[in-house]
């Protein structure tokens, strides 16, 4: 008995499908390969971790995106050196003994001391650096965070009145020194010195980096 001539043509119809899916699937791939080395390039050598690609006459957009994720892979080193009081107030582990930063400015602290990501200033020295009259920089005192370059650049070209890049360069020292003034209040707290806490970022955690795009 031959099937119903509507059914066969869905059938052909979910054939061609999967057919298109698959090599849609492919070119898909293509394309996120293409964006994931331009984007690469894009941000290399620039203190950003994003990059879009916008087509001006409609919504359709890429976004390139850079992030790293914290891991603690040898806690042993970093309570050692803190002490078990400093080390319970700035980190928790819970019933599957993993260990994070409680928030997020501990975890920023992390990453930078083990990317290399700070300087060894306070966050009022690199406001002091600033070429802007005491008014704006004690507005920027209070709108400088350190913690999404993007807000803190903008924020010094509409207060202090900085050019985009030089802007760029000041939020990028900002957020270097707030690593460092995070790891300066550790070490107060637990009384450790702070090359050792550097030593034991460097042996206790791990960072990676990872890539993303997102399609509009």
């Amino acid at each position: 008995m031959s099937e119903n001539p509507e059914i066969i043509k869905k059938v052909k119809e979910l054939s061609a499908v999967k057919v298109q899916i698959a090599k849609l699937n492919e070119r898909k791939k293509e394309l996120e390969a293409f964006f994931l080395e331009r984007g690469n390039k894009d941000v290399a050598d620039t203190k950003y971790k994003s990059h879009t690609y916008a087509d001006e006459k409609s919504q359709a957009a890429v976004t390139y995106t850079e992030a790293q994720s914290l891991e603690i892979t040898a806690p042993n080193y970093l309570k050692q050196a803190l002490g078990e009081n400093v080390y319970n107030d700035v980190f928790e582990e819970n019933v599957t003994t993993e260990v994070k930063p409680k928030n997020k400015d501990i975890e920023r602290m992390i990453i930078g001391i083990f990317t290399e990501g700070f300087i060894k200033s306070l966050p009022k020295d690199v406001i002091a650096q600033i070429p802007c009259d005491e008014k704006a920089k004690a507005a920027l005192a209070k709108k400088l965070k350190g913690a999404k370059f993007e807000t803190d650049r903008d924020n010094l070209m509409k207060l202090g009145g900085l050019s985009e890049a030089d802007a760029g360069d000041y939020a990028y020292m900002f957020a270097e020194a707030v690593v460092w003034q995070t790891l300066c209040r550790v070490a107060e707290m637990s009384g450790a010195d702070k090359d050792a806490i550097i030593h034991s970022i460097n042996l206790g955690v791990s960072v990676d980096s990872s890539t993303k795009i997102s399609v509009t």
